[in-house]
């Protein structure tokens, strides 16, 4: 009886003890990851090892899950000796991760005397959201991304623009000539200057005696009402008249006076024409009604 009690003892402390094992073995895979770090955000841990010197692997992508980066911080230490490590580790994408995966010695080959390595990348952002951290395209860049475009449409401005001043310059209506200025209307003054002046200096002839008198006789004439008389009883009462007897005694006095007299000046030409200033020149024709009553030589005398 007593060898069967002391059998079920140790049966019992057997079950026991395997029950232990296993729910220690469970409570260790079960527990969460010592370092937990958030998603695009640098975690660091440290790593005291013996034996080759330790590096990062470089078989990392950007693109990779997770990044890791192996810094020596006893470098001057002997291979043999105790080497202190600072591991920085940088998450894309949510989960757990064993950075050993990432450690190799310095010669490449992997470190599997190490111990698990696990951290935990955590994210508020939805499960499989992807590993870009700037999954947001940038906008497009329409001058970079249509530049051909953009410098055929320049060159195309260029070349347009002294194209249509051209044919716009070429296509404008030439301004309408402007008219040319009106020239002064003569005055009987005009019509007389050039005969006093010439009687003035006694270079006239007899014709343009007769004419000068004749204009003379025309123009008082119709102004005095002395067609009706003849033309030196006319000349007579014109030798009475405040404004005609000036320079009709003048011209007699240049034309019929003996003797080498002095010319007028010719301020006083200018006073002896100021009453013609404002009359129209005499027709030709009147001119010749009065030469054919009146000859020039009779008149002349």
């Amino acid at each position: 009886m007593r060898v069967r009690h002391t059998q079920r003892s140790v049966l019992l402390a057997t079950c026991v003890t395997a029950c232990l094992c296993t729910f220690t073995a469970l409570a260790v895979a079960q527990s969460p990851p010592t370092h937990t770090t958030a998603r695009g955000i640098t975690g660091t841990l440290t790593l005291n090892h013996t034996g080759q010197t330790l590096r990062a692997s470089l078989d990392q992508s950007l693109t990779a899950p997770l990044l890791v980066r192996v810094t020596d911080l006893t470098p001057s230490a002997p291979d043999t000796s105790e080497h202190r490590y600072r591991i920085d580790y940088i998450g894309a994408v949510a989960g757990t991760f064993d950075l050993r995966t990432l450690i190799v010695h310095h010669d490449g080959t992997s470190a599997l005397e190490l111990a698990p390595l696990e951290v935990q990348i955590a994210s508020e952002l939805p499960a499989n959201f992807g590993t870009d951290l700037f999954g947001t395209p940038p906008a497009p860049n329409l001058v970079m991304s249509y530049y051909r475009l953009v410098l055929a449409l320049i060159a195309l401005l260029w070349i347009a623009i002294p194209i249509v001043l051209f044919v716009r310059r070429h296509l404008r209506k030439p301004p309408a000539p402007e008219p040319p200025p009106a020239k002064p209307s003569l005055t009987l003054a005009d019509q007389l200057r050039p005969l006093i002046q010439a009687a003035m200096q006694r270079d006239l002839s007899i014709e343009d005696q007769a004419r000068l008198e004749l204009l003379l006789l025309a123009f008082w004439s119709e102004r005095r009402a002395l067609a009706h008389l003849a033309p030196a009883l006319a000349i007579a009462q014109l030798r009475t008249d405040s404004e005609a007897s000036p320079l009709l005694l003048a011209v007699e006095e240049w034309l019929h006076a003996r003797g080498h007299s002095e010319p007028r000046p010719a301020r006083d030409l200018m006073k002896l024409l100021e009453p013609y200033a404002a009359h129209a020149p005499i027709a030709v024709a009147q001119v010749a009604r009065l030469a054919q009553a009146a000859p020039p030589a009779q008149v002349a005398r």
